[in-house]
């Protein structure tokens, strides 16, 4: 994946994997609280507004109000596993106070994503930490037919990962495809795209190979309207006005560097990325689904930097309890996935979110499982006490 210095992520087989692994765990906890023994309840449409505190400070449950409106409450540990704010564009917006520069960009981000439980855990005294390190992903999906629309599909990083090119409007590569997100992204920026309505777009092409290693994306893609398929590139070229001699030099270049690294891998001219030598300027040193041939069928997206991830969020420890200004643990409010903070340092790894929420969400629900065993051991002991000091009397 992008801005890895080593193949070393998995990727499951089709679909997307963060669909795969959500859609294990919906299941799992449907068919839990469908036994009916208390063990989880699942409740739709329904709003958290504020947490609950005990007298000693510690989150003892939070209040809800539900579709009809009507106002309850539920008790025990908190888990704020709420995502990031890179929706957030609200009157007290943590996006437009932490990167009021980049508030006009569209986001890939859900209508939910606006930070609702950072800024309910900071009512109970909670601190946050890195909210000014936000996520620009350089492949959002750019609809033809609504290019300025706020909300944009993500273009899967596996989609370059298995040989994707980006192209600018005349054809020609501008980056090492394979390099860190905020450097793609600020490649973009230096670089002329393609214009439709106020938005500046690049092309993402897979040659016939690597569509079908990542058939599943393709087609749900196309599917969607944001991504086209062509007979070849002539097709595509003519569509866009794109000298089709531009593509293919660029093509022919690419291969001719593909195979030079391939017989010479430390006899390159630039450092590459990660470490070690490259033939490309760009300082890619790793190729796949060759060749690129002009003549081949291709999928082509238009892709666009966009609001993708919010690396700062709840300050937390080791154990995912969250952490209050003088680095007290707040008993009983936890914070997992994006919206904890400090997981990810400043540009987070593509590929370490699922991982992020897969460890610290099994982290958090054993912590605030042992934290509800002991409060209980403790009301149990208070009142065994109080029972003998009675008894006493």
């Amino acid at each position: 994946l992008g801005g890895h210095s080593m193949p070393r992520t998995h990727r499951g087989k089709e679909r997307f994997p963060g669909m795969t692994i959500t859609y294990g765990l919906m299941e799992k906890l449907e068919t839990v609280a469908e036994a009916g023994d208390g063990r989880a309840r699942i409740l739709l449409k329904t709003k958290v507004t504020k947490l609950l505190t005990d007298k000693s400070g510690n989150v003892c449950g939070c209040e809800c109000v539900d579709k009809d409106g009507k106002v309850f409450q539920e008790h025990g540990p908190v888990i704020i596993a709420t995502g990031g704010f890179g929706a957030d564009f609200a009157e007290d917006s943590l996006l437009t106070k932490h990167r009021p520069d980049l508030a006009e960009l569209p986001t890939t981000n859900g209508d939910h994503c606006t930070g609702d439980g950072l800024k309910m855990s900071v009512a109970v005294g909670a601190d946050l930490v890195d909210l000014e390190w936000v996520q620009v992903h350089p492949t959002g999906l750019v609809h033809p037919g609504e290019p300025d629309a706020k909300v944009k599909f993500l273009a899967a990083e596996a989609l370059r990962g298995v040989g994707g090119l980006l192209l600018d409007i005349e054809g020609r590569r501008f980056c090492n495809e394979l390099g860190r997100r905020d450097y793609v992204t600020s490649m973009m920026w230096k670089n002329k795209g393609v214009k439709l309505g106020e938005t500046t777009g690049f092309f993402l092409v897979l040659n016939g190979k690597a569509s079908k290693e990542i058939e599943w994306h393709c087609k749900h893609y196309k599917g969607r309207g944001i991504m086209k398929s062509y007979k070849n590139m002539e097709e595509f070229a003519k569509e866009y006005k794109i000298p089709l001699a531009n593509i293919d030099a660029t093509f022919k270049e690419y291969n001719g560097l593909a195979e030079k690294q391939a017989k010479d891998p430390e006899g390159g001219p630039y450092e590459a990325y990660g470490g070690g030598k490259a033939w490309d300027k760009w300082g890619k040193k790793f190729y796949h689904n060759l060749p690129m041939e002009v003549g081949d069928a291709f999928h082509v997206a238009i892709v666009t930097p966009v609001i993708h991830y919010c690396m700062g969020g709840l300050k937390i420890n080791g154990a995912g309890e969250c952490l209050s200004s003088g680095e007290k643990v707040i008993g009983g409010l936890y914070g997992a996935g994006e919206a904890a903070g400090g997981i990810h340092g400043n540009n987070r790894l593509g590929g370490n979110s699922l991982l992020d929420c897969v460890v610290y969400g099994r982290v958090c629900g054993r912590s605030a499982a042992r934290f509800l065993t002991s409060e209980n051991i403790k009301f149990i002991e208070g009142a065994k006490a109080g029972t003998a000091i009675a008894s006493k009397l």
